[in-house]
């Protein structure tokens, strides 16, 4: 598929769709569910004004993808245990670390290593 293929818009969607269907149901409040919905838009304006910069708009949605893609990759199996570490506003960032933060992590590296080697090649 070309870096600038029309289908990128789809397989967006696609992903944001994921990461609405994953995330916010692993939120404990309304509070928590509204900013994690909000994570599509603040990772695809960077991305397109990015885009928009070097007039590769189309192109810059592998990238997009990567990213919404691995957040919602690395909570997969743990929504339960963020959803009960999240509960209690009053805790610290450092007690509600779990293996989520890990998965995330490697998630993202793996996502975003397959993004910049799609479009590299």
């Amino acid at each position: 598929m070309a870096h600038d293929s029309p289908v990128w818009w789809l397989f967006a969607a696609v992903c944001t769709a994921i990461w609405l269907v994953v995330m916010c149901p692993a939120m404990p409040t309304r509070a928590y569910r509204r900013g994690v919905a909000t994570g599509p838009v603040a990772i695809f304006v960077p991305v397109m004004l990015y885009g928009v910069k070097y007039g590769a708009v189309t192109a810059a949605l592998p990238m997009y993808c990567a990213f919404v893609l691995a957040v919602p990759a690395g909570v997969l199996g743990h929504r339960e245990a963020l959803r009960e570490a999240l509960k209690d506003p009053k805790t610290s960032y450092g007690e509600t670390s779990g293996p989520w933060t890990l998965q995330s992590s490697a998630a993202l590296v793996a996502f975003m290593g397959l993004a910049v080697y799609y479009l590299a090649s």
